[in-house]
């Protein structure tokens, strides 16, 4: 629809956006209020000058779909929320502040309503002002990491999730308060997170892979402070690729797990470097066990960049594993192969020995004719 209505839409964009803002408000025409959501939204991303007149009317109508009870539309008002949000450049404080303090507000408004919706919208609006709000929620900070750690064990797993896709927001935000051990406290917020992400990837199936992927990027914005988990987290990659193994699920299936397990290795061998490599050795084969598939070449390909001492490792694996696949059995070089390879090269230094012969005989008898002259 919107495609369709591209040209008509960059010719009228007041109309669109008052029609855009009045299905949001009163329409209860779910597939209009998902395109009034995207409309405005794109609209935001061509940063058009005219759409900053609305942008008090935006905020202000997105309050109810950022609650609304279907998870999409949540979803989706997030997103344009996000868009509208980079209008209000970071220099003009006096416009930007009053509009992230309504904000802020409507984040915990949704927290006290004490429901799904209410949970998610307000970790939804929470995501959006740590990404997009500068410096804001340097003073919020630790009320929206106490939210977090609240929210990552709720009963709905749409909240649940949201709440452990927060955690790598809030370390990428500000890694030194949350690697801060704060008065009265035994341990950072980074130690309650990756304790609790460690132990979820080894005891639940449902979010074993969103708990991966989580350690990998909190690894990858506060790298040092991660190298007392790096043993506890290679622990939890090795165990889940010995149970995928022992499943016996068929190397090309597809599996959500094994994907983010590969990414996460990636992952910890950009932010780690070297200090990796001892702890990568002892799941190298097991990677392969997965099969040969994308996501095995990627964390492959950026495991042979970061840390150089496995690059012989990799390489003999993977050529081993090329050829099962094409032949059945390991790689090794053929003795026929061998014989041939020592037989050319004999031949090639004959023919060497020959000429370098022959062109110092010609240069002696030049030499010897020089002289009689």
């Amino acid at each position: 629809m919107i495609e369709k209505r591209w040209a008509s839409v960059m010719s009228s964009v007041e109309t669109e956006v008052n029609r855009s803002l009045e299905w949001l408000g009163s329409e209860r025409n779910e597939v209009r209020r998902m395109t009034a959501l995207r409309i405005i939204e794109v609209l935001c991303n061509s940063d058009l000058v005219s759409l900053h007149l609305y942008i008090s009317k935006i905020f202000t109508e997105l309050r109810n779909p950022l609650r609304n009870q279907r998870h999409e539309t949540r979803m989706a008002a997030a997103c344009t929320l996000g868009a509208c949000m980079e209008l209000i450049p970071m220099s003009e404080r006096n416009v930007r502040n009053p509009w992230l303090n309504f904000l802020y507000e409507e984040l915990q408004r949704n927290f006290q309503m004490a429901s799904v919706e209410g949970y998610h919208g307000a970790l939804l609006v929470s995501q959006e002002l740590l990404q997009h709000g500068g410096m804001y929620m340097q003073s919020h900070f630790g009320q929206v990491c106490d939210m977090a750690l609240k929210l990552k064990e709720y009963r709905d797993p749409i909240v649940h999730k949201a709440a452990i896709a927060l955690l790598p927001v809030l370390a990428r935000y500000s890694p030194q308060e949350f690697t801060r051990v704060n008065t009265g406290s035994s341990e950072s917020m980074m130690g309650r997170a990756c304790n609790y992400l460690i132990t979820l990837s080894r005891t639940s199936d449902r979010d074993r892979a969103a708990a991966f992927l989580a350690l990998g990027n909190i690894a990858q914005f506060c790298s040092t402070e991660y190298r007392s988990f790096l043993e506890p987290t290679t622990r939890a990659i090795r165990d889940a690729l010995i149970q995928r193994a022992k499943m016996r699920i068929p190397p090309a299936e597809a599996d959500e797990t094994v994907t983010a397990v590969l990414q996460t290795i990636a992952t910890l061998a950009t932010a780690m470097g070297p200090a990796l490599t001892r702890y990568v050795r002892d799941i190298l084969d097991l990677m392969f066990t997965a099969g040969l598939s994308q996501a095995l070449c990627d964390s492959l390909l950026v495991l042979e960049r970061e840390v150089s001492q496995l690059q012989p490792a990799i390489q003999g694996r993977l050529l081993d594993m090329v050829s099962i696949i094409l032949v059945g059995v390991p790689f090794r070089p053929s003795q026929q192969s061998l014989d041939d390879l020592e037989q050319r090269m004999g031949t090639m230094s004959m023919h060497y020995a020959t000429a370098q012969n022959g062109h110092r005989s010609g240069a002696a008898a030049n030499g010897n004719t020089a002289n009689g002259a």
